[in-house]
């Protein structure tokens, strides 16, 4: 017997040792495992955003431009939705306050009121009629018809019930929005014009006018008074969250119920192709930007980041795929220079112990790799950090199939039971179902989470009897915006339409729109296009994982897709971000502040202070009118150092922009 070749006592006692560490490793990995299955999720958390507890505070520096009037008494509740819609416009320079305050409140300290749909008593009609003869400019949506003869007209008999509009053509206000008529959610007043101008009238369908004004403008006294016949605030949620009267019903003749269920019958498929939100809160800041060019210019900020004239979300649902498949669409994404979302179902586990087995198998893998075991093997925690550390999101897409709770808690547990965790605060619900008006949303907010992608471009809803399918905006919007309820409370989570879809648009997955990739991709061009030249908006696409892990010609023809779409993209210069990037910018434009705004009319010059979330990735666009009081911009400084600026259009309005970083900056724009 050779000797030399038996181990020595000491070295069997240290591989024994190695062997204890080692099954101590793993039985311990495999208790961590079992204690976060059975874990609950995080401690839930209030879904409603901070936004309802602004107010009006006239001590604190130079009042803002616009004061928000907010009517207690009103039985419409979406009174502070308008803030939403003068933040998703980039018009963050205003404050909030309620009609009961209206006699503590100089009001002659802001340029205008924008006041909510609401009755009003006696003195508080008074105080308004004072402040607008006095120079103040006041813009009402369905006023109280005791304040008529302030707006120039007479009140009328009858109403327009789920009506559109149309801008007047002659009237400067209405340059540069979509000339054909717009649908709008709600109820219309009646007034016959006694001396306003007509900047917008009433429809009672799309070819059908009434001879009613929807819009208004009237020189009262030194100022001005702006009427809209219908609540611009009420029309924007119900375009874009849809018809709450048919909140968890069958109506499009798919299986399963849909947030895009409340959208039939209720968005002219003729219109599908305008962002008729967007559009119309467009108009609005065309006609405050008009009302105020003898006071400060209103500064903005572009709905993008830096130059960025667009944006595109890369997203894809992945059914239990393996990690090759996740690997080979997330490569394609970079070879276009884009980033993407991951939104991942794992198989539900049937207990614990089985969950602690599945989990000590991927900690083995990560730590140990066996080379190429299986292209079938799912992803392991390690891969998905390296994935996460090149810049795609990776999250959870839960079943919901079962209940809207049950669904969320199981898939969170198990989610974070296999080492997949933290998920990220964007989402996709599988087969997009959706619970009430906003419940699914108002759940989603209690998890943490922050951006919905679950109203979706997919189904018959969006083909006509003849089978022509439109493609566009079923939200009226490209923008994201955060939930309203039907009590007037904002949710905090974010609204973000996704347009081009898959298994909508190509026919190798049986989609109602029965294209081939090259089509599918002529209509990706096209959305992509119009957002660039028309219509500004967030571009979404789910590229769905699955048929990479599927058949080669599935494969083939999604890959084909992909680069058609990421091709353009990248040709049209547009970033490519993962949803939790463009959240990230959204959070952060949103809650930039643009404060002590200061017109000097003598030296021609607005100052102001940009106080945005420090952020280094976030670069933002802040732009004041080209032109003010017949006088074009020439300089802008930044923080005291002249800085180039450059020129767009957005709506009917010229604008100069300069980019600067998220932080505290001092701007100051000098006309000429």
């Amino acid at each position: 017997m050779d000797r030399s070749r038996i181990p020595s006592r000491s070295i069997v006692k240290l591989w024994e040792a190695i062997g204890v560490s080692v099954f101590l490793i793993i039985l311990l990995s495999g208790s961590w495992v079992i204690h976060t299955a059975r874990g609950e999720p995080p401690p839930r958390l209030s879904p409603y955003a901070a936004v309802n507890l602004e107010k009006w505070i006239p001590s604190v520096g130079e009042a803002s431009p616009i004061l928000l009037l907010l009517n207690e008494r009103s039985d419409n509740p979406f009174g502070l939705y308008l803030g939403e819609v003068l933040r998703a416009e980039g018009l963050n320079s205003f404050q909030v306050a309620s009609l009961s305050e209206l006699t503590h409140i100089p009001l002659g300290r802001s340029d205008l009121i924008l006041l909510a749909e609401g009755p009003l008593d006696d003195e508080q009609a008074r105080a308004l009629r004072d402040y607008v003869a006095t120079g103040g400019r006041l813009v009402a949506m369905r006023p109280d018809a005791r304040l008529a003869s302030l707006f120039g007209l007479e009140w009328a008999e009858g109403t327009t019930t789920e009506g559109y509009l149309q801008i007047e053509p002659t009237h400067p206000v209405g340059k540069g929005i979509a000339t054909s008529t717009l649908q709008f959610h709600g109820v219309a007043d009646h007034y016959h014009l006694a001396g306003a101008q007509v900047v917008a009238w009433l429809f009672q369908d799309r070819e059908t006018r009434t001879g009613f004004p929807a819009i208004t403008l009237y020189q009262y006294g030194q100022g001005q008074a702006a009427l809209w016949a219908f609540d611009l605030a009420r029309s924007i949620a119900y375009t874009r969250q849809g018809n709450p009267s048919w909140a968890n019903q069958e109506r499009d003749g798919a299986k399963f119920i849909r947030a895009s269920d409340m959208f039939v019958g209720w968005i002219d498929l003729d219109r599908l192709a305008i962002p008729q939100a967007d559009e119309q809160q467009r108009l609005l800041v065309n006609l405050l930007t008009f009302m105020t060019r003898d006071a400060r210019p209103l500064p903005r900020l572009w709905y993008f980041p830096g130059a960025a004239e667009g944006i595109f979300i890369a997203t894809g649902d992945s059914h239990q795929n393996p990690a090759s498949a996740v690997e080979r669409v997330l490569a394609l994404v970079e070879e276009y220079g884009g980033r993407m979302s991951i939104y991942y179902a794992p198989p539900l586990s049937p207990s614990d112990g089985q969950r602690a087995a599945r989990r000590v198998k991927r900690w083995m893998e990560s730590f140990f790799p066996a080379g190429d075991a299986s292209a079938r093997m799912p992803p392991t925690p390690r891969q998905i950090a390296r994935w996460r550390a090149q810049g795609h999101e990776f999250t959870f897409h839960p079943y919901v199939d079962e209940s809207l709770e049950t669904g969320w808690s199981n898939y969170w547990k198990e989610f974070i039971g296999l080492g997949y965790g933290p998920p990220s605060p964007t989402v996709r619900t599988h087969r997009v179902l959706w619970t009430g008006w906003v419940e699914s949303a108002r759940l989603q907010a209690s998890y943490g989470i922050r951006m919905n992608l679950d109203y979706y471009h997919w189904g018959p809803a969006f083909c006509n009897k003849t089978e022509e399918c439109g493609y566009g905006y079923f939200t009226g919007s490209g923008l994201p915006m955060r939930f309203v309820d039907q009590e007037g409370h904002i949710l905090n989570v974010y609204q973000q339409l996704t347009q081009l879809v898959d298994e909508h648009l190509l026919a190798a997955y049986g989609g109602p729109a029965g294209l081939s990739s090259g089509e599918a991709t002529a209509v990706s061009r096209m959305l992509i296009h119009n957002s660039l030249e028309r219509y500004p908006g967030a571009v979404v696409a789910q590229f769905h994982i699955d048929p990479f892990a599927a058949e080669e010609n599935y494969a083939r023809e999604a890959e084909q897709w992909l680069r058609g779409t990421l091709g353009y993209a990248r040709a049209r210069d547009i970033p490519i971000w993962s949803a939790e990037e463009w959240l990230r910018f959204t959070e952060a434009r949103q809650g930039t502040h643009l404060e002590e705004i200061q017109w000097s009319p003598e030296a021609q010059q607005l100052r102001f202070q940009l106080v945005a979330p420090a952020d280094p990735a976030v670069e933002l666009a802040v732009m004041v009118p080209l032109w003010h009081g017949g006088a074009r911009l020439v300089q802008v400084e930044v923080d005291g150092h002249p800085v180039l600026h450059g020129e767009r259009r957005v709506g009917g309005v010229l604008y100069g922009w300069v980019s600067v970083w998220a932080g505290s900056h001092q701007i100051a724009a000098t006309y000429r």
